[in-house]
């Protein structure tokens, strides 16, 4: 049964408006710090705050979806992001900021989760590759959209924030219309707590799945890229002379490649494996060059290269996650969960690099080598026998 084109295109409108909400600051530090009072420290950790409630909202997340609807979970979840995104900027102080950041980054990490696990329900193969390769591309088109908006709206009494919870409304009322399907329930639904444990793989042998494993790898490499470069892009250029949006450049790189690589499993014949395998090599070699310190034109254009390669097999790894087991739910937030975790660690990472050494050189290394890890683990999950090890268990 073909699901509804109503219920396929909601989750890519909710986390259009979820990308928006988490970069809409990014775009407008020096505003927000004269009219907050604070400094870059305390500035930073409203992104901080966000990203390590996306990490913390994984394991309930994993556990709801792997019982209930991601339909209805997701019609939840979409209604408290759009609340919250709006209460962001009637926050009093500082510090009610801070909370109510985490406390949207909470809804905004169950709804990337609980979204990505409905879109493995409705769609297999190569068509599920290019559906959550869109998915990731919507996600980091939010952001673009963000960074281009905020300077304008920043002046507004509200509408920095609350415009996330706008964008939200078009798959709000498509969730609302398709809140009574089926087809995003769990493949294994059961009355008793005895006859589900015998149904469902456990959480432990989900997340040490090889195949899981493997697309958190590549999961890591992705959001630690775009994420490291959508905090450093606009300093790294400036450097060079070069002014401009980059920061929307940047994370429209990422879409065109999240949305690419997505296709081209649908289109092509290449799998998920290949696809990860083949752009963590480029990305490895995209920035193990920058590391190198390029002269001339590559300077200017790795980077971006760069962002694009690493971009490519969003969709795979939703995908790889998503057929490893029978809880893809658990499967997608533990992926999530790595990468986030990462996004925290590989920017101040980066910033310390930059300091020490006095040019980007370092992180730049430290994001070659995270995609070349990525390889690493293609390669061993094509070894005979590895990808079903854990599945016959």
């Amino acid at each position: 049964m073909s699901a509804p084109r109503g219920l396929r295109l909601a989750p890519h409108l909710v986390v259009a408006s979820v990308g928006y909400v988490v970069f809409a600051y990014a775009a407008v530090p020096d505003t927000l710090m004269r009219e907050l009072e604070v400094g870059f420290a305390a500035f930073g950790l409203l992104m901080s705050a966000a990203l390590a409630a996306f990490v913390v909202a994984q394991a309930p997340t994993s556990r709801l979806v792997d019982r209930h609807s991601a339909t209805r979970l997701l019609l939840v979840g979409t209604a408290a992001h759009a609340l919250l995104a709006v209460a962001l900027d009637l926050a009093p102080s500082f510090e009610a900021l801070l909370a109510l950041r985490f406390l949207w980054g909470l809804t905004g990490g169950f709804v990337l989760s609980a979204g990505a696990t409905g879109i493995s329900r409705l769609v297999s193969g190569g068509a599920a590759t290019r559906e959550q390769g869109v998915y990731g591309g919507m996600l980091t088109l939010g952001g673009a959209v963000g960074f281009l908006a905020a300077p304008t709206l920043v002046s507004l009494p509200v509408g920095l924030n609350a415009l996330g919870g706008v964008l939200a409304l078009p798959g709000l009322v498509l969730l609302w219309r398709h809140r009574k399907t089926g087809l995003t329930a769990p493949a294994t639904v059961s009355t008793s707590a005895d006859s589900a444990t015998a149904t469902q793989p456990s959480v432990r042998s989900v997340v040490t799945h090889p195949a899981v494993v493997v697309a958190s790898l590549a999961y890591v490499a992705i959001i630690a890229s775009y994420i490291t470069l959508s905090t450093f892009i606009t300093s790294y250029y400036s450097e060079l002379d070069v002014l401009g949006p980059l920061n929307a450049a940047v994370l429209l790189m990422a879409t065109l490649g999240r949305a690419v690589g997505g296709t081209a499993v649908w289109r092509w014949p290449v799998s998920d494996t290949g696809l990860i395998g083949g752009s963590a090599a480029l990305g490895a070699l995209g920035f193990g060059a920058l590391a190198l310190g390029p002269s001339g034109v590559a300077v200017l254009v790795l980077p971006l290269v760069a962002m694009v390669a690493v971009s490519l097999p969003f969709g795979a790894s939703y995908s790889l996650a998503a057929d490893a087991t029978g809880r893809e739910g658990t499967a997608i937030a533990t992926m999530v969960a790595v990468g986030n975790v990462a996004s925290l660690v590989v920017p101040a990472v980066t910033g310390y690099l930059r300091d020490a050494m006095g040019s980007y050189v370092g992180g730049f290394a430290v994001l070659a080598v995270l995609n070349l890890l990525a390889v690493v683990g293609v390669g061993l999950l094509a070894v005979p026998g590895r990808r079903g090890a854990e599945t016959s268990a």
